[in-house]
């Protein structure tokens, strides 16, 4: 469950929450062509209500996994792709 301290903006929160989920979507898209077994069960778990600390751990899950399957360099164009996505 994400941390909010007391007191904290709610339209803030919304925004963060908002900001994670995006950041989550993207880097599920990243695996959408991957044929690894893992692939599926990442994409399920960022689908799912995560936290900031969970979302890095999933980044360097998918940043693995990637590698695994295309190797680092396209694991790396394509994490990098899904920030530039998730800016726009």
């Amino acid at each position: 469950m994400p941390y909010r301290p007391e007191g904290s903006d709610p339209a803030l929160t919304r925004r963060v929450g908002a900001d994670m989920q995006a950041q989550a979507t993207a880097l599920s898209h990243t695996l959408h062509d991957c044929c690894h077994p893992r692939a599926v069960r990442l994409q399920a778990r960022l689908s799912s209500d995560i936290d900031a600390d969970q979302l890095a751990l999933l980044r360097g899950e998918v940043l693995n996994v990637l590698a695994l399957s295309f190797g680092a360099a396209e694991a790396q164009r394509r994490l990098q792709g899904a920030q530039a996505q998730r800016l726009q």
